[in-house]
């Protein structure tokens, strides 16, 4: 059985290797965007584009956390800012309320399907502000 510490070592070559991808999709995503003029081809570009940019943020994040300084989150740090946490999970709702109903109400196959995207990304925020709320109920087993 592998070693903890092989297993680390295994998880940061890969999240690495991995990064480069983020790079090769971000320079393709350009390229594809200076080669169109379609305006929902480069929006859909930039959205991979940007996504890509931030995935390589957060395996950085993770990869920092085994070379430089273990990732910590202290109960008090969450609690300071949990109400206005609450509240933003308030409005990621209504902007997928706001994403269905406009879904419904239109007609035209490109404006849904570009309406479809926004409200799975909305849907993917709600849910990881679920799994935050998750975190603090592991830090705060008895908060119910």
């Amino acid at each position: 059985m592998a070693k903890q510490k092989e297993l680390n070592e295994n998880l940061i070559a890969t999240l690495k290797k991995w990064q480069k991808i983020e790079d090769a999709s971000v320079k393709s995503t350009s390229a594809i965007i200076g080669k169109t003029n379609n305006p929902i081809v480069k929006q859909v570009m930039e959205i991979i584009k940007q996504d890509s940019a931030m995935h390589k943020k957060v395996q950085q994040l993770i990869i920092d956390s085994f070379e430089k300084q273990a990732i910590q989150l202290q109960p008090e740090e969450l609690s300071e800012v949990w109400g206005m946490i609450e509240e933003h999970i308030e409005l990621e709702k209504e902007t997928i309320r706001l994403a269905e109903e406009s879904r419904k109400n239109s007609n035209s196959f490109v404006v849904r399907y570009l309406l479809g995207y926004l409200m799975t990304d909305e849907q993917k925020h709600n849910e990881v502000l679920a799994q935050l709320e998750d975190v603090k109920r592991g830090m705060y087993p008895y908060s119910g």
